[in-house]
């Protein structure tokens, strides 16, 4: 009996600060998040604001790369 024949390279799970912020939330709040940083009537420097007011820092850049799709989450 082999003990590593299913040894795999573990799948890596990199950071998107929107997801980490997101999982740090309640269920309620989270979902708030998530529409809010994937409706674009929200501009990345309006909604950046915003959400600073309420005590979470997340940049336009961030919020933009997780919009357009180009963080880790869309990889996974």
């Amino acid at each position: 009996m082999s003990l590593l024949k299913d040894l795999q390279l573990p799948a890596r799970k990199l950071a998107c600060a929107v997801r980490t912020v997101a999982e740090s939330l309640d269920k309620e709040d989270s979902a708030i998040l998530i529409a809010a940083v994937m409706d674009s009537n929200w501009p990345y420097s309006t909604l950046e604001r915003a959400l600073f007011d309420k005590g979470i820092t997340l940049s336009q850049g961030t919020i933009k790369r997780h919009r357009t799709k180009g963080c880790s989450c869309w990889k996974i």
